[in-house]
């Protein structure tokens, strides 16, 4: 199977574990292949109405926008092996999921302090990074930040379903305008 395939989804393993009768089957995620795991770099965040009056999105040369910086400070808050959607985002702004997406698309404090890869689409489906949406270098780039954070996602790309429970993250505050 070539490179690509293997890259373009999560593959599961079959793994044999010894039981007390015998041998019996588990599934085993594997780590997505991927150019850029980073999860670690930590940008400066401008937290203060001073700081963020000025502050220039690096990826597009552009002024951040109140916007931006909200669907940023909701962001910020989907803890480490935690995900969120664009849909749970935007519910907590009032806003659109698309609009939501938009702003992440051009994130320009990832991976941390606003770790856009937490944040999928409503049904849980690895969904689009850095404006690249269902697969692609970018998207296996995603998936594997996301491994090493522990979640899982099954062969179809949506979050694994025993662990949809314990990955969601919904409780966002909404800070007051600065």
């Amino acid at each position: 199977m070539p490179a690509e395939k293997v890259a373009k989804r999560t593959v599961v393993a079959i793994v044999q574990v010894a039981a007390s009768k015998g041998l019996k089957e588990a599934k085993k995620p594997v780590k997505p292949i991927a150019v850029d795991e980073d999860v670690s770099t930590i940008h400066q965040y401008p937290t203060t109405s001073e700081e963020r009056v000025g502050a220039m999105n690096t990826h597009t040369g552009r002024k951040v926008t109140p916007f931006q910086f909200q669907v940023y400070d909701l962001c910020a808050q989907i803890p480490k092996g935690k995900i969120s959607t664009y849909k749970h985002i935007s519910d907590a702004l009032q806003s659109s999921s698309r609009a939501v997406g938009q702003a992440l698309k051009v994130n320009p404090y990832a991976p941390l302090p606003v770790p856009c890869h937490r944040v999928l689409d409503s049904k849980l489906y690895i969904g689009g990074f850095m404006g690249q949406w269902g697969e692609g270098e970018k998207i296996c780039n995603k998936k594997a930040k996301l491994f090493n954070e522990g979640v899982i996602f099954d062969e179809t790309d949506h979050v694994a379903a025993e662990t949809r429970d314990t990955v969601i993250f919904t409780d966002f505050i909404v800070p007051k305008a600065l």
